[in-house]
């Protein structure tokens, strides 16, 4: 890949790369040394964070869900997720629209100091995060009426009826023990296969159970009881057509915004190896930014009536503008010196032999020929006036060679 290296020498990307730092260093030390844990990335944190809500306002429905960024240092903050491809890393909560994909707001995890900055210490963890999420949207777009998608570590029926309060709606799966459900959904629910069974309380929150092949429980303040028809294919290719809640539907084709952000931010990832956490914190948010543009490129494209373009072209465009014209004015082929010197050693110029003060001899360019036995002819003297010096005998040989088209 010679862009690069006409672009960068490595020596230069490395050096860049060793002496990135997020924040100024303190111009005096304190007495007692404490450094919050987030503050190396604050800055960047909450510029790209406004950027992405001052560039973009989603639409109806939006969702939350974890990412993690991998990393694998020692850092009192890493989490562990098995059930995401990137196990082992910082957790970031992000808030992203449904439809498109694109990430509206972030909160990265750096333990006991992000809890204590959350609103409403009296709830649970998992409420107060979601809460934050959605006053910092609605802060931004001054709007209300959005359709909010949760998994079970979040849903609640605490947590739906303080969304209720904003006017945000709340879909998502629940876990049987939270509290405020139904005595029955606690105690336990016996359904034979896609057989469903609902609840209504206060007449604003909806809890259903539905049973495919295991049993899934629903909590949603937008949805009814309502079901619809769905085909599945079966074994052999068969076509089954099944009834299927309408609320799960809804859900199982919204909820993956997240995922398929951060899908996109690894298909073509940059981070690099590092002990320092910040740095990968510091790559991901690029990603994140990247991503979050190629989304608005194609909303304008579809507006504008042209096709959208993919995410690598878009990728590949970018890095070619951001670029622009700056090469590394020090980069040369690798490789032995071409051989095409025609124009050079027949331009009708003086040229000057010179004399090897050491031992080192040159075989002679127009004499000597290694594919011969014993016809190796070497020589102390060379031109010094062509960029390649050959070696050349005083006399014959080196006005041949500076005479003739065809000199051997």
């Amino acid at each position: 890949m010679p862009f690069f290296k006409d672009v960068f020498k490595r020596s230069r990307f490395l050096q860049i790369f060793w002496m990135l730092h997020l924040s100024p260093p303190p111009t005096q030390v304190p007495q007692i040394a404490f450094v919050s844990r987030g503050q190396k990335v604050r800055n960047v944190v909450s510029y790209i964070d406004a950027k992405c809500r001052e560039l973009f306002i989603p639409g109806r429905d939006i969702c939350i869900d974890e990412s993690t960024v991998g990393f694998k240092g020692r850092i009192i903050f890493k989490c562990y997720n098995p059930q995401k491809p990137t196990k082992w890393g910082m957790r970031v909560f992000v808030l992203a629209d449904c439809e498109t994909g694109y990430v509206t707001a972030i909160v990265p995890y750096f333990g006991s100091p992000t809890t204590d900055s959350l609103l409403r210490p009296d709830m649970p963890f998992s409420s107060r995060i979601v809460l934050h999420l959605c006053e910092t949207l609605l802060q931004t777009t001054n709007g209300h009426g959005f359709h909010l998608f949760t998994d079970r570590f979040y849903t609640g029926y605490d947590l739906a009826m303080e969304l209720l309060k904003i006017k945000i709606h709340l879909t998502g799966t629940v876990m049987a023990n939270r509290r405020g459900l139904p005595a029955p959904v606690k105690q336990g629910l016996k359904l034979k296969k896609n057989e469903s069974v609902s609840f209504s309380k206060d007449n604003n929150v909806m809890v259903l159970g539905w049973k495919d092949k295991r049993l899934v429980l629903m909590l949603s303040t937008f949805h009814g009881s309502d079901c619809e028809k769905v085909q599945r294919t079966i074994k052999r290719g068969e076509i089954q057509e099944l009834e299927k809640p309408s609320v799960i539907c809804d859900y199982t084709s919204k909820m993956g915004a997240v995922d398929r952000a951060d899908h996109y931010c690894a298909s073509y990832a940059f981070t690099r190896k590092s002990l320092k956490w910040w740095r990968k914190m510091f790559f991901w948010l690029l990603e994140v930014a990247i991503v979050n543009s190629a989304i608005l490129f194609n909303l304008m494209k579809v507006e504008s009536g042209q096709l959208p373009v993919r995410h690598k072209t878009f990728r590949k465009d970018l890095l070619v503008q951001l670029v622009g014209n700056v090469r590394n004015p020090g980069s040369r082929k690798r490789g032995r010196p071409s051989s095409t010197d025609r124009e050079e050693r027949l331009n009708e110029k003086p040229h000057f032999i010179a004399k090897n003060e050491g031992k080192s001899t040159k075989d002679c360019a127009v004499c000597s020929d290694r594919k011969t036995k014993g016809g190796r002819r070497e020589t102390v003297w060379f031109c010094r006036t062509c960029s390649r010096q050959p070696g050349l005998h005083p006399g014959d040989c080196f006005e041949r060679y500076h005479t003739m088209d065809t000199y051997r």
